[in-house]
């Protein structure tokens, strides 16, 4: 007799079902009680998976900025003596925004640097120069959004990265939020009729010396706080309604 032959005569004549024979017989007789659990639970989780599909997504509405009725100002301290300031002229941004999730917002702002301004043609052309800005070289400012919190009904924080001459910092800016709604002038100037409005104010404090602006170092102060006013007009409206 064969080896193989004679493992076979060895087995038992009752062999085990296939695995799968097995588990449907196993599960055949399961006490009826079970099965309804199990089908019960298989269709709770269908039904929780539907209604997440079904859920719409909140959508932020897409703004762009008033230019006319908005600013970016610096501010510096001179010599311990005075506090002086400049502004940028021309700036564009975009804004992410609705007012029932202002925390999935998001900012975007490019700044041309050579529109700098202080009111003193001296200062303009020595900020704009290879001594601090390098406008030539380096044309554009941005500032992009990284992440949004909102700290009361009307305040909030907005983390992002700045970048000056090539350089990405982070910085946080400190935002109220003024007002949303149909513009104020629309009671009293039909052609405002259904137009909206956003207004912020933010804030923040930098060290220009992280950009690489060291000149003159301390006589003008390293710090620089930053005000930025910006009315935003509603270009696309995807959550504030009719």
């Amino acid at each position: 007799m064969r080896i193989g032959d004679a493992f076979r005569a060895n087995q038992p004549s009752n062999r085990a079902q296939p695995y799968s024979r097995r588990r449907v017989a196993s599960m055949t007789r399961l006490p009826v009680h079970f099965l309804r659990l199990h089908r019960a639970g298989r269709a709770l989780v269908l039904v929780l998976l539907a209604l997440l599909v079904a859920v719409p997504q909140a959508s932020a509405d897409t703004w762009v900025i008033d230019k006319e009725n908005s600013s970016i100002r610096f501010t510096w301290d001179h010599l311990g003596l005075s506090r002086q300031s400049g502004q940028f002229l021309d700036f564009d941004a975009r804004l992410e925004f609705s007012p029932t999730d202002p925390e999935g917002g998001m900012v975007e702002v490019v700044i041309k640097a050579a529109s700098l301004s202080t009111g003193v043609k001296e200062y303009d052309a020595n900020l704009k120069s290879e001594s601090f800005f390098d406008v030539d070289r380096y044309p554009i400012i941005t500032f992009r959004s990284t992440w949004v919190r909102r700290t009361g009904e009307r305040t909030g924080e907005v983390d992002g990265e700045l970048t000056i001459m090539g350089v990405s910092k982070p910085v946080t800016l400190k935002v109220i939020w003024n007002y949303t709604g149909e513009h104020p002038f629309a009671p009293i100037n039909p052609t405002y009729k259904g137009k909206w409005v956003s207004g912020f104010s933010a804030s923040a404090k930098v060290k220009r010396s992280e950009w690489g602006l060291t000149r003159a170092l301390p006589l003008i102060s390293d710090d620089i706080w930053i005000q930025i006013e910006a009315e935003f007009l509603l270009k696309e409206r995807l959550s504030l309604g009719n």
